[in-house]
This record gives C-alpha cells, sequence and structure tokens, in this order.
C-alpha cells in the first residue's frame, strides 16, 4: 500500500463555549493557524495526512479534524503494534486528507475527510467523514441539531432510500446487466439501502451544504461511505435532498438559510 502523495494536507467537535454576561454574543471562536502535514514512515507502517492550508479556521473546526485524524492513527499503530518487517500485509498504511469544500463562507466553513486505513487483510477501511462549521451559529453543525425531529429524519431516509435505490439501476444499466442480473442485484442492494438509511440522526451524520450558482443553499447533500448503502466495489454514495424536503424539518434557526428552487 503505497503511503498518500502529500503537498500540504469523528466524534464532532463541541460548540464553543459563550460569553458569561446575560445577553452577551457568544465571542468568535478562536482561529486556528494552519497545522502541519503529519509524514510517518516505519518499518511496519506508513502515515500520510494532509490538512487545509487556510490559516483562518475556527479552531473548534480545525480540533474536530485534529481529533479524528488522531483516532484513525491510533487505530492503525496499535495494530501494527507487534508486526515485524516481512509479516503479511506490512507495511499497514493509513492516508488521510482533510479538504475545505468551497461555499459560502459566510453561512458555512465544510471540511471533507478522505482517505483508507489498512491493517491486513485483503482491502482497506475507506474513510469517509464531514465537518460542517455553522457561521452565524458559531457552532459545529451536526445532524442532531440540524433535524431535531424524529419526523424529519422519517421524510430524509424515505426520500434517501428511493434516490439510491434509482441511483442503483442506473448503474446497473450502464454496466448493461441483463434484466435477470438487474433484479438480482437489487435484491441484494435494498437491505443494505434499508439498513444504511434507517432514519436516525446517526445514519446521515456525514453531510455537506448544497449550494447554487449564487452561493444559495439550496439542499444537503448526505455522504454514505462504502458498505453502509452499498457494496465497496460501489464506493462512496451520495443522495442530493432538496430545501424542499429539509424545510419543514430542520431547526427554526437555520430555515433562512435554505432557498427552495423553482421548478423548470
Amino acid at each position: 500500500m503505497a503511503l498518500l502523495a502529500m503537498s500540504g494536507c469523528t466524534p464532532h467537535a463541541q460548540p464553543p463555549a459563550t460569553a458569561s454576561g446575560k445577553g452577551t454574543p457568544a465571542a468568535p471562536p478562536r482561529v486556528s493557524p494552519s497545522v502541519q502535514d503529519v509524514v510517518v514512515q516505519k518499518p511496519t507502517y506508513l502515515i500520510g495526512i494532509t490538512y487545509p492550508k487556510a490559516n483562518d479556521l475556527p479552531a473548534p473546526l480545525m480540533q474536530a479534524m485534529q481529533g479524528y485524524a488522531a483516532q484513525a492513527r491510533a487505530r492503525l499503530e496499535a495494530a501494527a503494534k507487534n508486526l515485524k518487517p516481512g509479516d503479511p500485509g506490512v507495511p499497514y498504511d493509513l492516508s488521510l486528507e482533510f479538504r475545505e469544500l468551497p461555499g459560502n463562507h459566510a453561512l458555512f466553513r465544510a471540511i471533507a475527510a478522505e482517505g483508507s486505513l489498512y491493517s491486513g487483510g485483503e482491502r482497506g477501511e475507506a474513510l469517509i467523514r464531514r465537518f460542517v462549521w455553522d457561521v452565524p451559529g458559531q457552532r459545529m453543525l451536526t445532524a442532531q441539531a440540524l433535524v431535531p425531529g424524529a419526523g424529519g429524519w422519517q421524510a430524509i431516509s424515505a426520500f434517501a432510500s428511493d434516490a439510491l435505490v434509482t441511483q442503483a439501476k442506473a448503474r446497473f444499466e450502464a454496466d448493461k446487466l441483463s434484466p435477470a442480473e438487474q433484479q438480482k442485484a437489487l435484491a441484494e442492494l435494498r437491505p443494505l439501502v434499508e439498513k444504511g438509511t434507517q432514519p436516525d440522526a446517526a445514519n446521515f451524520q456525514d453531510f455537506e451544504p448544497q449550494l447554487d450558482a449564487q452561493g444559495r443553499m439550496i439542499g444537503l447533500t448526505f455522504v454514505f461511505p462504502p458498505y453502509q448503502v452499498a457494496g465497496y466495489a460501489d464506493g462512496t454514495q451520495q443522495v442530493d435532498v432538496p430545501a424542499s424536503i429539509l424545510l419543514p424539518w430542520v431547526a427554526p434557526d437555520l430555515r433562512s438559510r435554505l432557498v427552495v428552487q423553482d421548478k423548470p
């Protein structure tokens, strides 16, 4: 397993503390300077972690990234602890890149974490995570804070499940599967989709703001790592959930951020 080439580089972090006085607005979060990338080359394992070069990211956002990276590194080092050069699968490997997603920085700062962790066996584990900083609210935005009620997750679950099955049908047709093969593949996929989109915030923890050309938020893109809603070979899956589905369910303080697009 090759070490990820570097050019410069979860539990979600807790919201920053507010100012102490009554009626006093929360102080802006401390801005964190860019952190150093991590490159480690040992006889039994390799580590490559790349962070964004922006030097104005909020400290809680940087801390969330560093926490996720530290957990992945700890898992790799624990797995490689008793290895010797020449053992099967050696060297183990952690490759992880954090990149800031383009968007409207007056509303959100969003980070995509993508990589892999190989600790033996046939293939590595995909590492997929999203971190979103709510700029006006001065907090890390979690799925639970985004949609606080069970009814919202029911609606999002139903939409995502249907969309994933539709996307799968398109993949099977593009692969030129016969009707019988498509039917069999869908029968195998549906239980995975149903389980991975159960109406629970934990199944939708990774999301990105979906913006139009004017920088308005027109929905959310939910991201699912391999195995959650599709097989490993199908890779990461994404579903765009439009504002029209989200609006009745998102937290009241976030509704003004959403814009429903006119139907063509």
